[in-house]
């Protein structure tokens, strides 16, 4: 199975067309019980130069999650706060978010956030106007709604950001401290938590702030009132061992709901297994509540977590994941013991054009398939121990 993984993230570790700038490394990892863990890697944790050898990757590096983290630890802490009394999902978050008031602001809860359906905006460079990070999180609180309430759904790192603000205010902790008492010791996850981290033990995850800063330069693709003077700390040198994402490194100390978290692929397997089917971590009546389509109209958009269905030689299987903007991906099936995950660095070594970047959907699909091939091979890919159709498809989705 090994060899097998080997050939798949080298292959996927070489695409990219004409245009395209490839992965400098990727990691993929399945785990179903009759495989167990199986880990595979490819290319580099941090590309050669002119002047310095390169490192190669290994399957064991710390990888920047970006926005895997709204599932794997945001959604995570919410699902457990829950299953203990502290978060009720239908209340309206201003109980504890003082400052997220006005109009609709007022009927916003934690499902309309975990939803992306509060109307919040995408993204805001909370840096160009602060790197404190309580000021941030005040002045997320203060940003006018986009649109009203529930009208359509809105990927929003904004929104997730104030969830993270509320995990801390439900837990009296930081997010940190809050993923390692709620989600990380539970688990047996002890490599798995917000960064930094020692470089020398994680992937480069991307080049500098070259993608944000054209973000803010030219607006697209959110308008905001700021150009890249408005900022100072842009940096330009390989990032490794940080979050790329702007706003939880610049503006909120390293550790926010909507990105900041690194973990090994192993473990990050370990947490996708027992979101999807750890009884004593999470109850069916809790999961069954996040799994579900939060809205008619989204049936691929449940509390946190994306869904679709995973087409195999056998039918389809219903999957619950989350992708992340650094090349990441996690996705576990709901009926049987099958869980994948992916990191592509394919940010690190990009010209820095958000057009050149291979689309995580796309490298994630490919993973995907290869692994249900190699599992086909094998005769272990699992077979169902309980009906959850969901009759949706993949669709691409990326962080602001």
């Amino acid at each position: 199975m090994r060899r097998h993984l080997t050939s798949l993230a080298k292959n996927i570790q070489r695409t990219g067309g004409a245009d395209e700038n490839p992965p400098a490394g990727v990691c993929i990892g399945v785990h179903t019980p009759a495989t167990g863990t199986v880990l595979a890697a490819a290319g580099w944790a941090e590309r050669p130069t002119e002047t310095a050898p390169g490192e190669r990757l290994d399957s064991s590096a710390l990888f920047d999650l970006a926005s895997v983290s709204k599932i794997a630890a945001t959604t995570a802490l919410a699902m457990r706060l829950t299953t203990a009394g502290l978060l009720d999902l239908d209340a309206p978050v201003h109980r504890h978010l003082t400052g997220f008031r006005g109009g609709d602001k007022d009927l916003v809860t934690a499902a309309d956030l975990l939803a992306h359906r509060s109307g919040l905006i995408a993204w805001w460079p909370l840096y160009c106007a602060t790197t404190d990070r309580e000021q941030a999180l005040d002045l997320a609180e203060g940003l006018p709604l986009g649109h009203r309430r529930g009208e359509r759904r809105v990927y929003s790192d904004v929104g997730f950001q104030l969830l993270g603000r509320l995990v801390e205010r439900l837990t009296n902790s930081s997010i940190a401290e809050a993923f390692k008492t709620w989600v990380a010791a539970p688990l047996g996850l002890t490599r798995t938590g917000y960064g930094p981290v020692d470089p020398a033990r994680a992937a480069a995850c991307a080049d500098g702030d070259q993608i944000e800063r054209a973000m803010v330069a030219d607006g697209i693709p959110y308008p905001v009132p700021f150009t890249p003077a408005d900022f100072t700390g842009w940096r330009t040198t390989t990032v490794r061992g940080r979050a790329a994402d702007g706003n939880a490194h610049h503006a909120l100390g390293g550790a926010a709901g909507h990105a900041g978290l690194f973990a090994p692929l192993e473990e990050l397997l370990l947490l996708g297994a027992a979101l999807a089917r750890d009884e004593e971590f999470v109850p069916a009546t809790v999961r069954a509540r996040f799994t579900a389509a939060a809205s008619p109209d989204e049936p691929s958009q449940g509390l946190g977590f994306r869904r679709f269905e995973l087409p195999t030689p056998h039918g389809p299987v219903p999957m619950i994941g989350h992708e992340g903007f650094t090349g990441t991906h996690l996705s576990a099936a709901t009926d049987r013991p099958l869980v994948v995950a992916m990191a592509a660095t394919r940010l690190h070594g990009a010209t820095g054009a958000r057009a050149d970047l291979l689309s995580v959907a796309d490298l994630a699909h490919d993973t995907r398939r290869g692994i249900v091939q190699a599992l086909e091979l094998k005769a272990a890919l699992p077979a169902p121990s309980r009906s959850a159709g969901f009759g949706t498809t993949p669709q691409a989705q990326e962080s602001p």
